[in-house]
Protein backbone atom coordinates (compact mmCIF):
# COMPACT_ATOMS: atom_id res chain seq x y z
CA UNK A 1 0.00 0.00 0.00
CA UNK A 2 1.40 3.40 -1.04
CA UNK A 3 -0.45 5.83 1.22
CA UNK A 4 -3.82 7.55 1.13
CA UNK A 5 -4.80 9.83 -1.73
CA UNK A 6 -5.86 13.42 -0.92
CA UNK A 7 -9.61 13.91 -1.27
CA UNK A 8 -9.24 16.45 -4.07
CA UNK A 9 -12.09 18.47 -5.52
CA UNK A 10 -12.98 17.76 -9.13
CA UNK A 11 -15.11 19.56 -11.71
CA UNK A 12 -16.92 17.34 -14.22
CA UNK A 13 -19.56 17.90 -16.88
CA UNK A 14 -22.14 16.59 -14.39
CA UNK A 15 -20.95 18.41 -11.29
CA UNK A 16 -19.33 21.83 -10.71
CA UNK A 17 -17.51 20.47 -7.67
CA UNK A 18 -17.26 16.98 -6.17
CA UNK A 19 -14.73 15.23 -3.96
CA UNK A 20 -12.66 12.38 -5.34
CA UNK A 21 -14.04 10.18 -2.57
CA UNK A 22 -17.45 10.35 -4.25
CA UNK A 23 -16.09 7.94 -6.86
CA UNK A 24 -13.60 5.76 -4.99
CA UNK A 25 -16.01 5.14 -2.09
CA UNK A 26 -18.31 3.32 -4.53
CA UNK A 27 -15.74 1.15 -6.34
CA UNK A 28 -12.01 1.08 -7.11
CA UNK A 29 -10.71 3.95 -9.23
CA UNK A 30 -8.02 3.88 -11.91
CA UNK A 31 -6.84 7.49 -12.17
CA UNK A 32 -4.45 9.37 -14.43
CA UNK A 33 -3.52 13.03 -14.97
CA UNK A 34 -3.22 14.74 -18.36
CA UNK A 35 -3.99 18.11 -19.95
CA UNK A 36 -5.90 18.93 -23.10
CA UNK A 37 -3.37 21.14 -24.91
CA UNK A 38 -0.60 18.56 -24.58
CA UNK A 39 1.29 18.29 -27.90
CA UNK A 40 3.09 15.12 -26.91
CA UNK A 41 2.43 12.05 -24.79
CA UNK A 42 -1.10 12.63 -23.44
CA UNK A 43 -3.01 11.56 -26.56
CA UNK A 44 -1.14 8.26 -27.29
CA UNK A 45 -1.01 7.60 -23.55
CA UNK A 46 -4.80 7.87 -23.18
CA UNK A 47 -5.39 5.85 -26.34
CA UNK A 48 -3.31 3.01 -24.90
CA UNK A 49 -5.23 3.19 -21.63
CA UNK A 50 -8.53 3.16 -23.50
CA UNK A 51 -7.54 0.05 -25.48
CA UNK A 52 -6.21 -1.81 -22.45
CA UNK A 53 -9.20 -0.97 -20.25
CA UNK A 54 -11.59 -2.10 -22.97
CA UNK A 55 -9.94 -5.54 -22.85
CA UNK A 56 -10.85 -5.88 -19.18
CA UNK A 57 -14.51 -4.97 -19.59
CA UNK A 58 -16.72 -5.15 -16.51
CA UNK A 59 -17.87 -1.56 -16.15
CA UNK A 60 -19.24 -2.30 -12.68
CA UNK A 61 -15.84 -3.38 -11.34
CA UNK A 62 -14.02 -0.04 -11.39
CA UNK A 63 -14.18 3.63 -12.33
CA UNK A 64 -11.74 5.07 -14.87
CA UNK A 65 -10.94 8.72 -14.12
CA UNK A 66 -9.01 11.10 -16.38
CA UNK A 67 -8.29 14.40 -14.63
CA UNK A 68 -6.62 17.53 -15.95
CA UNK A 69 -4.30 19.73 -13.92
CA UNK A 70 -4.81 22.62 -16.38
CA UNK A 71 -7.52 25.15 -15.44
CA UNK A 72 -8.00 26.01 -19.12
CA UNK A 73 -9.31 22.50 -19.94
CA UNK A 74 -12.86 21.23 -19.98
CA UNK A 75 -14.09 17.61 -19.57
CA UNK A 76 -15.23 17.36 -23.19
CA UNK A 77 -11.74 18.22 -24.41
CA UNK A 78 -10.28 15.38 -22.34
CA UNK A 79 -12.89 12.98 -23.69
CA UNK A 80 -11.82 13.79 -27.26
CA UNK A 81 -8.17 13.43 -26.27
CA UNK A 82 -8.93 9.82 -25.28
CA UNK A 83 -10.37 9.17 -28.74
CA UNK A 84 -14.07 9.28 -27.84
CA UNK A 85 -16.67 11.09 -29.95
CA UNK A 86 -20.43 11.61 -30.04
CA UNK A 87 -20.66 8.60 -32.34
CA UNK A 88 -18.26 6.60 -30.13
CA UNK A 89 -18.98 7.76 -26.55
CA UNK A 90 -16.94 6.55 -23.55
CA UNK A 91 -18.26 3.63 -21.47
CA UNK A 92 -20.34 4.45 -18.41
CA UNK A 93 -17.41 3.87 -16.05
CA UNK A 94 -15.27 6.65 -17.58
CA UNK A 95 -15.19 10.09 -15.92
CA UNK A 96 -13.37 13.18 -17.22
CA UNK A 97 -12.77 16.11 -14.92
CA UNK A 98 -10.65 19.11 -14.00
CA UNK A 99 -8.79 19.37 -10.70
CA UNK A 100 -9.75 22.45 -8.75
CA UNK A 101 -6.85 24.75 -7.97
CA UNK A 102 -7.19 24.53 -4.18
CA UNK A 103 -6.40 20.78 -4.11
CA UNK A 104 -4.33 20.43 -7.29
CA UNK A 105 -0.89 20.74 -5.69
CA UNK A 106 -1.59 18.25 -2.88
CA UNK A 107 -2.86 15.58 -5.25
CA UNK A 108 -0.03 16.00 -7.76
CA UNK A 109 2.52 15.82 -4.96
CA UNK A 110 0.94 12.67 -3.46
CA UNK A 111 1.03 10.94 -6.85
CA UNK A 112 4.61 11.96 -7.66
CA UNK A 113 3.32 13.91 -10.66
CA UNK A 114 5.73 16.62 -11.79
CA UNK A 115 5.23 19.48 -14.24
CA UNK A 116 7.39 22.20 -15.72
CA UNK A 117 6.23 25.09 -17.90
CA UNK A 118 8.03 25.17 -21.27
CA UNK A 119 6.93 27.78 -23.85
CA UNK A 120 3.52 28.16 -22.17
CA UNK A 121 3.00 24.38 -22.29
CA UNK A 122 3.62 21.73 -19.64
CA UNK A 123 6.40 19.19 -19.65
CA UNK A 124 5.27 16.39 -17.33
CA UNK A 125 5.58 12.72 -16.45
CA UNK A 126 2.71 10.24 -16.61
CA UNK A 127 1.30 8.22 -13.73
CA UNK A 128 -1.50 5.68 -13.51
CA UNK A 129 -2.93 5.10 -10.04
CA UNK A 130 -5.16 2.38 -8.61
CA UNK A 131 -7.21 3.53 -5.60
CA UNK A 132 -9.33 1.27 -3.41
CA UNK A 133 -12.65 2.12 -1.70
CA UNK A 134 -10.80 3.45 1.37
CA UNK A 135 -8.82 5.94 -0.69
CA UNK A 136 -5.56 3.99 -0.40
CA UNK A 137 -3.16 3.91 -3.35
CA UNK A 138 -2.64 0.23 -4.20
CA UNK A 139 -0.57 0.61 -7.33
CA UNK A 140 1.35 3.36 -9.11
CA UNK A 141 2.66 2.99 -12.66
CA UNK A 142 4.91 5.66 -14.12
CA UNK A 143 5.37 5.94 -17.87
CA UNK A 144 3.57 3.90 -20.50
CA UNK A 145 2.50 0.68 -18.73
CA UNK A 146 3.95 -2.54 -20.09
CA UNK A 147 2.10 -5.85 -20.24
CA UNK A 148 3.31 -7.01 -16.84
CA UNK A 149 2.13 -3.80 -15.19
CA UNK A 150 -1.28 -4.03 -16.83
CA UNK A 151 -1.56 -7.66 -15.70
CA UNK A 152 -0.84 -6.69 -12.08
CA UNK A 153 -3.36 -3.88 -12.27
CA UNK A 154 -6.09 -6.07 -13.69
CA UNK A 155 -5.39 -8.84 -11.18
CA UNK A 156 -5.89 -6.36 -8.36
CA UNK A 157 -9.16 -5.18 -9.88
CA UNK A 158 -10.40 -8.77 -10.14
CA UNK A 159 -9.27 -9.59 -6.57
CA UNK A 160 -6.39 -11.83 -7.61
CA UNK A 161 -3.29 -12.00 -5.42
CA UNK A 162 -0.49 -9.59 -6.41
CA UNK A 163 2.74 -10.29 -4.46
CA UNK A 164 4.68 -7.04 -4.97
CA UNK A 165 4.12 -3.46 -6.12
CA UNK A 166 6.31 -0.57 -7.22
CA UNK A 167 6.95 2.10 -4.57
CA UNK A 168 6.10 5.77 -4.85
CA UNK A 169 9.53 7.19 -4.22
CA UNK A 170 13.18 6.28 -4.18
CA UNK A 171 14.38 2.77 -3.54
CA UNK A 172 14.06 1.48 0.02
CA UNK A 173 17.08 -0.69 0.80
CA UNK A 174 15.08 -2.95 3.14
CA UNK A 175 12.60 -3.91 0.41
CA UNK A 176 12.75 -7.46 -0.94
CA UNK A 177 12.53 -6.41 -4.57
CA UNK A 178 13.62 -3.32 -6.45
CA UNK A 179 11.36 -2.07 -9.24
CA UNK A 180 12.69 -0.43 -12.40
CA UNK A 181 9.86 1.66 -13.93
CA UNK A 182 11.78 2.14 -17.18
CA UNK A 183 11.94 -1.57 -17.99
CA UNK A 184 9.09 -2.80 -15.79
CA UNK A 185 11.43 -5.45 -14.32
CA UNK A 186 11.93 -6.56 -10.71
CA UNK A 187 15.35 -7.25 -9.15
CA UNK A 188 16.25 -8.77 -5.81
CA UNK A 189 17.12 -6.18 -3.16
CA UNK A 190 18.89 -6.27 0.23
CA UNK A 191 15.63 -6.85 2.08
CA UNK A 192 15.34 -10.32 0.53
CA UNK A 193 18.84 -11.14 1.80
CA UNK A 194 17.81 -10.02 5.29
CA UNK A 195 14.88 -12.44 5.19
CA UNK A 196 16.94 -15.31 3.82
CA UNK A 197 20.01 -14.69 6.02
CA UNK A 198 18.73 -16.51 9.16
CA UNK A 199 17.86 -19.62 7.12
CA UNK A 200 21.20 -19.56 5.30
CA UNK A 201 23.10 -19.14 8.58
CA UNK A 202 21.13 -22.00 10.16
CA UNK A 203 21.94 -24.32 7.26
CA UNK A 204 25.64 -23.36 7.45
CA UNK A 205 25.71 -24.05 11.20
CA UNK A 206 24.09 -27.48 10.68
CA UNK A 207 26.62 -28.35 7.97
CA UNK A 208 29.53 -27.25 10.19
CA UNK A 209 28.21 -29.25 13.15
CA UNK A 210 27.83 -32.33 10.95
CA UNK A 211 31.41 -31.95 9.69
CA UNK A 212 32.73 -31.49 13.23
CA UNK A 213 30.77 -34.53 14.44
CA UNK A 214 32.08 -36.67 11.60
CA UNK A 215 35.63 -35.47 12.27
CA UNK A 216 35.36 -36.33 15.98
CA UNK A 217 33.89 -39.76 15.24
CA UNK A 218 36.66 -40.44 12.77
CA UNK A 219 39.30 -39.49 15.32
CA UNK A 220 37.66 -41.68 17.95
CA UNK A 221 37.57 -44.56 15.49
CA UNK A 222 41.26 -44.13 14.70
CA UNK A 223 42.13 -44.00 18.41
CA UNK A 224 40.27 -47.26 19.05
CA UNK A 225 41.97 -48.93 16.12
CA UNK A 226 45.40 -47.79 17.32
CA UNK A 227 44.91 -49.01 20.87
CA UNK A 228 47.02 -52.16 21.70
Amino acid sequence: MLGKIPDAKVKTSDSPSANLSFWYSQKPVVLTLVYGRCPGVCNPYLLQIRDQVSLLGGEKKFQMMVLSFDAEDDPGQLCQLAGFTDENPPPANWTFGILEEESRTDLMSALGFQTQVVNELYDHNTVLILINKDGNILQRIEGLPNKGQWDRLFKELTNEFVPVYPTLGSDVWTSCFRYDPASGNWRMNWGLLMILAPSVITVCIIIILQLVTRYERRNQSLLIQNQP
